[in-house]
């Protein structure tokens, strides 16, 4: 694939100094990484697509609805349990991955934090559907549903990326939601089988994380130490900035389903859910395998040099953001048959809200690239958290009168103002520090014409 061709040339230019022997081995991992995340996202994102119309026309719109809704709630507590550990951890370890004690000490210092966080949260959801009727009345639904905060707290997937072994993650992950797609199709046919739809979904998870952990601690041999408290210390402040940035993004994503499930209730969340399911599955699928796999060896070159960092970072811009952008106009152009095929005639009124979010893989694209692959690795953690925040409270003030006056289609309108709004602040950041990675896109261009 010509991009993966690219960004191997700049892994080559990293070191002259380096052998050969040892440039040909970093994009031998580098490429071997990539593929093993196309796979794992053509089972973490296909398989789910094959599995949501089925879903969707077993339990109906309205049962469909409930289940994304306890889904997306549950979704808050992962957020707090990841606590920025996806990049800060991720970050921490590419640097030291070279020294097996240091890992060490930062996997146990990560993984005790995320359990006490889950603790934390598995307090709070008592509490909360102890005192809400209306969480009370469905109860099991969000106790099944935080057992994928469980799951996700005990799969590392921050220390597969920091040390570059993304085919375990691709195994892991992908075996158990292969086997969890394969007893939807199973055991789920009407509506009254929605709690146990997710309660598989949910072990899926629990049974990924569980051999995960297994995998760090046999296969990779890292040592479970008793932290120090500098060390957890450090962990929490590494990832402050980062968490703030990772909860103001779930004010305008994960947020969507719950406030939609607030205002318009279970039916309207339905819609909504399936349709945003789509995009995102598209944005994602083709963006988090170069996201996972550039970011630790962004971070690793930055500190190299910062130059051919910008290199990296333009040339991934310029692939992702074409993909992308053919990706959006075929939603957009095919909205209706899109949403007639995969979730029947029952769900025509999600047609409106899928055009109205159809160019968010483009929008995605370039936040992605801008913030996650270049401001995080230069170390702008707290500019690229002030911007995300500014755009969650944007979006919450949007969202909450669009979705009481148009239901599900008022929070896709909000949802594409705020992406866009994201996008055009972080050229604002990367201009205003310096980091000029548009000048860098068309030279490679023009030099290729002319050669």
């Amino acid at each position: 694939m010509e991009p993966d061709h690219d960004l191997c040339q700049i892994a080559d230019a990293e070191s002259p100094d380096r052998s050969l022997d040892d440039r040909r081995r970093r994009n031998r991992q580098f490429v071997s990484n990539l593929i093993s995340l196309y796979a794992l996202q053509g089972l973490n994102y296909a398989v789910p697509l094959a599995v949501l119309p089925y879903l969707v026309r077993a339990l109906g719109i309205e049962r469909y609805g409930l289940l994304a809704f306890a889904q997306s709630f549950a979704q808050y507590f992962s957020l707090l349990t990841d606590y920025g550990f996806n990049f800060s951890a991720t970050r921490s370890i590419a640097l030291q991955r070279d020294d097996k004690e240091a890992v060490s000490r930062i996997f146990c210092s990560v993984f005790c934090i995320k359990l006490l966080l889950m603790c934390i949260g598995a307090l709070v959801l008592s509490a909360v559907v102890i005192s809400i009727p209306r969480f009370h009345q469905n109860a099991a639904f969000f106790f099944m549903a935080y057992l994928a905060v469980i799951g996700n707290v005990l799969f590392p997937v921050w220390y597969f990326q920091g040390v570059e072994k993304m085919k375990h993650i691709s195994a892991l992950v992908g075996c158990a939601r292969l086997v969890g797609a394969i007893a939807l199709f199973a055991f789920v046919h009407r509506p009254q089988d929605a709690l146990l739809a997710l309660a598989i979904q949910s072990l899926a998870l629990v049974a990924g994380g569980v051999a995960g952990l297994w995998v760090v601690v046999h296969r990779f041999h890292v040592s479970l130490l008793r932290p120090a408290a500098s060390d957890i210390r450090l962990a929490f402040r590494d990832g402050l900035h980062l968490f703030i940035s990772t909860a103001a993004i779930s004010l305008y994503t994960n947020t969507n389903v719950f406030l939609v499930g607030i205002l318009s209730g279970n039916l309207e969340a339905g819609y909504f859910s399936a349709a945003e399911k789509l995009v995102r599955a598209a944005a994602q699928g083709m963006l988090t395998p170069i996201t996972q796999a550039v970011f630790p060896y962004m971070s690793h070159l930055v500190a190299q040099s910062r130059e051919m960092a910008l290199r990296l970072a333009a040339r991934t811009l310029r692939w992702m953001s074409l993909i992308s952008l053919v990706a959006s106009i075929l939603i957009f152009g095919f909205a209706g048959p899109i949403v007639g095929i995969c979730f029947g005639r029952a769900a025509g009124a999600g047609v409106a809200v899928l055009r109205w979010i159809a160019l968010l893989p483009f929008l995605i694209a370039i936040s992605n690239v801008l913030g996650i692959q270049t401001l995080i690795p230069f170390g702008l953690d707290k500019q690229l958290s002030r911007v995300l925040l500014a755009a969650g409270l944007f979006h919450l003030a949007l969202a909450v009168p669009l979705i009481h006056f148009f239901g599900a289609p008022g929070a896709g309108a909000s949802v594409l103002c705020t992406e866009s709004l994201i996008a055009v602040s972080m050229v604002f950041v990367l201009e205003r520090h310096h980091l000029h990675i548009f000048h860098l896109i068309e030279r490679p261009a023009r030099k290729q014409l002319f050669s």
